[in-house]
């Protein structure tokens, strides 16, 4: 016969796995979809020193990830709902002419970041607008653009490639690919 506590005790332990089995099958699958790929976050992981700065466009899950994971994150972001959600500096930039517009990020871009993360904004012809601006940024970084699977991401990477004069690797994952400019 099982005492009232050893059922208590057995069912907060059984509760205890759900839970974290739970959080933890939802944590795995934050990436992909709107978020960055897992590949992606471990490339970045692999070839970026923890401590080093992040300028990203477009913040999201992935932000508070690699602020975990140790990096200084700086965030170009539209909309005013996902500004400090995570651990990063924001920089709000409304929406101009389908881009972020270029006078709030002048106004508080950091001096130094070791890499750009295009991500955003979301939609598949909006990236451009970085190509458009690339005389605001430090283009001697890496630099990472996701969603190069849709056609306009990817002729936007073959564009700064030729512009920049680098050569490029294209990973998959999670039916995503991504580009990498390299240095």
């Amino acid at each position: 016969m099982i005492t009232l506590q050893k059922k208590s005790t057995a069912l907060f332990v059984v509760t205890t796995l759900a839970i974290t089995l739970f959080v933890t099958q939802i944590h795995a699958n934050r990436f992909g979809s709107w978020s960055v790929s897992k590949e992606l976050f471990d490339y970045i992981i692999a070839h970026l020193p923890k401590g080093s700065t992040i300028l990203e466009f477009g913040s999201g899950w992935t932000t508070g990830e690699l602020a975990h994971a140790g990096y200084k994150m700086y965030s170009i972001e539209h909309s005013i709902g996902w500004v400090n959600r995570f651990e990063s500096t924001y920089i709000h930039a409304p929406l101009k002419d389908n881009w972020y517009d270029p006078k709030y990020i002048k106004e508080n871009l950091p001096k130094h970041y070791d890499l750009i993360l295009v991500d955003g904004p979301p939609g598949s012809q909006r990236r451009v607008g970085f190509l458009k601006n690339l005389e605001l940024f430090d283009t001697n970084t890496l630099i990472i653009l996701d969603d190069v699977n849709r056609i306009h991401e990817y002729e936007m990477l073959q564009t700064l490639a030729k512009k920049l004069n680098r050569k490029i690797e294209i990973h998959t994952g999670a039916g995503k690919k991504f580009g990498v400019l390299l240095r």
